[in-house]
């Protein structure tokens, strides 16, 4: 599997994208060989120009294979890598895990270096700098603390945890996310809410409101669906979601403040209070100064 700049640099390692060609995998491709190391790619019927087309057998002779298919495919695939029990570390991207927790408890027992990711940032970034990163203990601690090595000095934020407690946390944190901006977009879509057309109009908090759902909106459908449609963890967000509305509707059509200031205090424990502008510039270094 050969670097098509030549010799990776010191340190550099042997990495096969499966699914390379997708936009995800574009993304890691690129930011890989960026990091000096050698980079191919198995996509059947699909190159991507700039880095060598390989079977999927020099998985064999890999320092690592990244799993980069859609969501929907990422069970098939990631079974079939591991059917070839490669010696590197194994690992995938999906959004979900639950639909491979048995394909990599098998590979643990099995003795196989398996972790797993989640690159909470979309494909369409310009740098990993600064974006964040699950890296999922799938079983085997040696591998994730190698993948955790795989993804330094991207500038990325990692955070690790245990696989079975990834979906759960998805689900109350990105997929609460979407969800709202789905029910936002809609309902103004339904009562005819043109938000273009809202100049002078719009409150601070509506606009910012529009800046959380705009860009998930406008993101693929099948980036957004599977999100939802795929996690184990939805049904019980929306049943969450219906007893939160109930109970905020209850607090309204009783008029009771004491009770709502309550609700309310719970509500804002979780959240960092929001930090004024003059406060702000109070928190900003000074500049150093110019005298000797």
């Amino acid at each position: 599997m050969a670097a098509r700049d030549g010799a990776r640099r010191a340190g550099g390692r042997k990495i096969l994208l499966v699914g390379g060609s997708g936009r995800m995998g574009r993304l890691l491709a690129r930011a890989f060989r960026s990091a000096g190391h050698a980079v191919a790619i198995h996509d059947p019927g699909r190159r991507l120009p700039g880095f060598p087309s390989v079977p999927l057998e020099t998985a064999a002779a890999a320092d690592a294979v990244v799993v980069t298919v859609s969501l929907e495919a990422t069970r098939d695939v990631l079974a079939e890598v591991l059917s070839l029990s490669p010696p590197g570390l194994v690992l995938d991207v999906a959004s979900v895990k639950g639909p491979i927790l048995s394909i990599y408890a098998r590979a643990a027992r099995r003795g196989l270096s398996v972790a797993s990711v989640h690159p909470m940032f979309g494909p369409g970034v310009r740098s990993l700098e600064g974006q964040n990163l699950i890296v999922c203990d799938a079983g085997a601690p040696a591998a994730t603390r190698a993948a955790s090595r795989l993804f330094s000095g991207h500038g990325l934020n990692l955070a690790t945890m245990p696989i079975g407690a990834h979906d759960p946390w998805v689900a109350r944190t990105l997929g609460l996310a979407h969800l709202l901006s789905l029910l936002a977009g809609s309902t103004l879509a339904r009562e005819g809410v043109k938000v273009k057309s809202l100049d002078g109009l719009a409150s601070t908090s509506f606009r910012r409101l529009c800046e959380l759902a705009g860009p998930i909106l406008h993101q693929a459908a099948d980036l957004t669906l599977p999100i939802q449609a795929q996690n184990p963890a939805t049904p019980a967000l929306f049943r969450l979601l219906e007893s939160e509305l109930a109970d905020w509707r209850a607090l309204v059509a009783a008029n009771d403040l004491a009770a709502f200031e309550r609700k309310l205090a719970a509500a804002r424990s979780v959240l960092a209070p929001p930090v004024s502008a003059e406060a702000a510039r109070r928190r900003r270094p000074r500049p150093p100064s110019r005298r000797a």
